[in-house]
């Protein structure tokens, strides 16, 4: 085999490695420099169905707005009815393929988040203040919670509660988040 040629082969082999791994990617935790420092947000590959899913539907993906919303009796009821409204009207089911979706009738904890999302912004809620984080069940499985930025700190929406909960009250440990735009991702 000639040289140029097994170079081709272990680019394209390298860039297939890179686009499977897209969600697991953003697994990676916190880097913590010392004991007493804080620990430095490193970057991570946004989900690669999250690109799909962008590249489809632009106007889903976008960022903007205020980092943070101020949180009311008001804020926490609209959270509180989107997340149980969002639970009750998607069906969960294990995709077969990682395609994630907007308001489908059944699907996967992507599924929820982006549909929590979407509604969000349609009542009013800031894009920028709401962080799509990957963190893993109780039972040690991949898991995609919506987290709300506010100036009481941050909330959990998720599909496997009711419940609108502090991220602290969860129990989750976050690790990767989108920022205030979706398609940039920090570890932990």
């Amino acid at each position: 085999m000639n040289t140029k040629f097994s170079m081709k082969i272990a680019g394209f082999a390298l860039v297939i490695a890179m686009s499977s791994v897209g969600g697991a990617a953003a697994y990676t935790s916190q880097v913590t420099i010392g004991d007493l420092r804080p620990p430095v947000q490193v970057a991570a590959i946004t989900p690669l169905s999250l690109q799909f899913f962008c590249a489809k539907n632009r106007s889903e993906c976008r960022g903007g707005g205020s980092a943070q919303v101020t949180m009311t009796p008001n804020l926490m009821a609209v959270l509180k009815q989107v997340n149980v409204h969002v639970n009750r009207s998607i069906r969960p089911k294990v995709d077969t393929a990682d395609l994630w979706n907007l308001n489908p009738t059944e699907g996967d904890c992507e599924d929820y988040v982006l549909t929590k999302r979407s509604m969000l912004i349609r009542n009013g809620v800031s894009a920028g203040s709401l962080r799509i984080a990957y963190t893993h069940t109780r039972r040690g499985e991949p898991h995609a919670v919506l987290v709300v930025k506010t100036s009481q700190g941050d909330y959990v929406l998720d599909n496997l509660s009711n419940s609108v909960k502090t991220l602290r009250a969860s129990g989750y440990n976050i690790r990767s988040m989108s920022n205030a735009n979706p398609t940039s991702w920090s570890a932990g």
